[in-house]
């Protein structure tokens, strides 16, 4: 058996995936790579995938409008939730997928490498969990993980 490459798998990568990006695809059913995910990834996915079931039933996006037909247990809206649940629990059982925690060590170091290096919260925080647990490659779509010098980003 030969040893898989670990790689962190962005939002962008999984939503990419999700919505039939070809070159997403060709990532994530990549059998070289064990990925990582974390808490930030899941909510940036599940907020996409919300966001963009909103926009194919309902058109232009509106934040408080997507509030509300969550509030309102919009079936169509909410479907968002068991599409990313379904492909976190497909990769798990696949032994593709591994998911790591946070730790407060993460966030403080994520606030370092934010200022450093430029970041939102959210990336710094990815950023902060790949430097943690030693994983140095991302696969991403996102050019802001290219200011990392020892991130190396795919594709």
């Amino acid at each position: 058996m030969y040893q898989r490459e670990p790689v962190f798998l962005d939002s962008s990568i999984i939503h990419g995936y999700l919505r039939g990006d070809l070159r997403a695809k060709d990532i994530v059913l990549n059998k070289q790579y064990i990925f990582y995910i974390n808490d930030v990834v899941v909510n940036e996915v599940a907020f996409s995938i919300l966001k963009s079931l909103y926009e194919d039933y309902y058109g232009k996006y509106k934040f408080y409008s997507l509030k509300d037909r969550v509030e309102e247990l919009d079936a169509a809206i909410l479907r968002g939730y068991d599409i990313v649940l379904e492909f976190i629990d497909r990769l798990i059982s696949k032994g593709q997928l591994i998911y790591l925690m946070m730790t407060l060590d993460v966030v403080y170091t994520a606030f370092d490498i934010a200022k450093e290096y430029g970041l939102l919260p959210a990336d710094a925080l990815i950023a902060a969990t790949c430097k943690h647990y030693g994983i140095e490659t991302i696969a991403t779509f996102d050019e802001d993980f290219k200011r990392i010098p020892w991130l190396k980003t795919i594709p």
